[in-house]
């Protein structure tokens, strides 16, 4: 069974909010809006000049891209809104490692990032990983209790923002 699922919805919200998909990201296309999302939120919202939106990882790695739909855009096409990663192990019974999860100012408080989160743990879940680890920035660390993250050491500093390691444990 394939761990990349075709599509994840959010049935409309009470509050009205769009329909929100998220997708694997394997077209050009797709990757590209990604690291738009990370440069977005981490070079230009969080300051980090020097940051590359891309690594070495990206290549092995799920990416997930959250979007709203044409109805919610002025140009009739579907806005790419949030993007995480997940890195599945080599070997099944691993730990897999969330990262780079991010979502433009303008689309937060609607869902995005939480859809992100749960169709990576889906995938982790799926591929039979003992546990999934990510470093957390300290003001989202309550986003991430809420998918079932615990807090792991101490705090520790990643260009001047201060960051904790989290785990959340494979469901029996």
């Amino acid at each position: 069974m394939s761990i990349y699922t075709p599509a994840f919805h959010l049935p409309r919200r009470k509050d009205a909010s769009p329909t929100i998909e998220v997708v694997p990201a394997v077209t050009a296309d797709e990757r590209l809006a990604a690291l738009e999302i990370r440069r977005r939120v981490f070079a230009e919202e969080q300051g980090v000049a020097d940051l590359r939106v891309a690594d070495s990882d990206d290549a092995r790695s799920l990416i997930a891209l959250a979007t709203f739909p044409p109805a919610a855009t002025s140009s009739g096409d579907r806005l790419p809104v949030s993007t995480g990663r997940i890195t599945l192990p080599f070997i099944e019974g691993g730990q897999a490692l969330v990262a780079w999860v991010a979502t433009i100012p303008e689309a937060r408080s609607h869902g995005a990032g939480g859809l992100v989160m749960r169709f990576l743990l889906a995938a982790a879940d799926r591929a039979g990983t003992r546990e999934v680890a990510l470093a957390a920035q300290l003001p989202a660390e309550n986003f991430y209790r809420r998918l079932g993250f615990s807090p792991i050491g101490p705090l520790y500093d990643v260009r001047g923002i201060p960051h904790r390691r989290m785990v959340r444990r494979a469901p029996n």
